[in-house]
């Protein structure tokens, strides 16, 4: 691919991911539900990562976006791919109904392994609609199956929850200290919309095609974990909506409304572990060189290193530790970094200090 496609495309693709103009530069914060709901789900697996891939786009602090939690305005549930995702909280049922099903019934041989049968998953249920009307830390969730004859030894607990959270029955609720919680939908959350399946896959497709645009349909089957069949049906109707270009062979599609891609030449990120920047696409060699790939995913195992990440394209990794009452930033850039770069990047940790509420110390490897 030429430079100058990779160049706009990715600039493009910052625009839409809501990472330009650049954190720093903003006037006012952008709420986290308008963030969520824009992006349609972020993943956040890892809990720290998933609140600063919103902090990072909305420039709200760590307290404002566990307020939105509070507020039961954004939750983390199981909707797609068999991972955490943040979801408006009123989409969270329909989206895990429409679309976690594919991996649920590919979970029989896992199921199988850890010795988890129909009838316990279903007594689970059960178990759960019965005392999950409030939130229950993880620890108390796996005493509640043990006390009612459901062994919670190993992987199952994780896997009986995970199992209702995909079926639309549980999320998350607030941490309890540093331990996830878990509750009804129907409890926790005011308001779900009621979608038909057509309304629920154009929406969906339509809100990841405006947020992650230019894509390619391999990428949109990828980010619901859906059949190619499945992608092109929700792209049939959203046609009107949709913008096909050929580019290096390969169809690329933007949404007819998506952000001008007006990045800031050289504008430096701090992104998260597992962002949407890189795991919102099987296309990631627009952003992420091959010559970097093992750097940013050791092992090519599907887990990602946070990214700095310079003029859309991924240029380092870097790692947080807390040290007393600071946060230190390890950079490690793959090369030398320019001055502009490091002003850039050092704006950045500033940005990620703020969100945290503490000083922040940078290290830049290469000094």
């Amino acid at each position: 691919m030429k430079v100058t496609d990779r160049r706009r495309l990715r600039r493009a693709r910052m625009a839409a991911l809501g990472l330009t103009p650049a954190l720093g530069t903003r006037r006012s914060p952008v709420p986290a539900l308008e963030v969520t709901r824009g992006l349609g789900a972020l993943q956040a697996q890892d809990y720290m990562s998933g609140v600063w891939s919103i902090g990072v786009r909305s420039g709200l602090t760590l307290a404002e976006v566990e307020q939105a939690v509070a507020d039961r305005q954004i939750v983390r549930t199981w909707p797609m791919r068999g991972t955490i995702h943040w979801v408006p909280a009123e989409d969270a049922r329909w989206m895990c109904e429409l679309l976690a099903r594919r991996v649920i019934d590919g979970m029989g041989p896992r199921y199988a392994q850890l010795e988890i049968t129909a009838d316990e998953i279903e007594r689970a249920g059960m178990v759960f609609e019965e005392h999950l009307q409030e939130p229950m830390s993880r620890p108390d969730v796996l005493a509640l199956l043990a006390d009612h004859g459901i062994d919670p030894s190993g992987q199952r607990t994780y896997h009986l929850v995970g199992h209702h959270c995909m079926t639309g029955m549980l999320c998350q609720g607030q941490l309890a200290g540093r331990q996830p919680t878990f509750v009804l939908i129907d409890s926790w959350i005011p308001h779900s919309r009621n979608v038909s399946r057509e309304e629920g896959m154009r929406t969906v497709i339509d809100r990841y095609v405006r947020s992650h645009g230019p894509v390619t349909e391999r990428d949109v089957a990828g980010w619901v974990a859906g059949t190619l069949g499945f992608a092109r049906e929700a792209l049939e109707l959203l046609c009107d909506a949709i913008v096909r270009e050929q580019v290096d062979g390969r169809t690329w599609l933007t949404h007819v409304d998506a952000t001008p891609g007006a990045a800031r030449r050289g504008a430096v990120h701090l992104l998260p572990q597992w962002d949407e920047f890189l795991l919102g696409y099987k296309s990631r060699d627009v952003t992420l060189p091959d010559e970097h790939v093992a750097r940013v995913v050791p092992g090519r195992n599907m887990v990602f290193q946070p990214t700095i990440v310079v003029d859309g394209e991924v240029a380092g990794t870097w790692t947080r530790n807390q040290v007393k009452d600071s946060v230190v930033v390890q950079a490690r850039p793959f090369t030398r970094l320019t001055a502009t770069a490091r002003r850039g990047l050092e704006a950045s940790t500033a940005a990620y200090g703020r969100f945290l509420g503490q000083e922040t110390d940078l290290r830049i490897e290469d000094d």
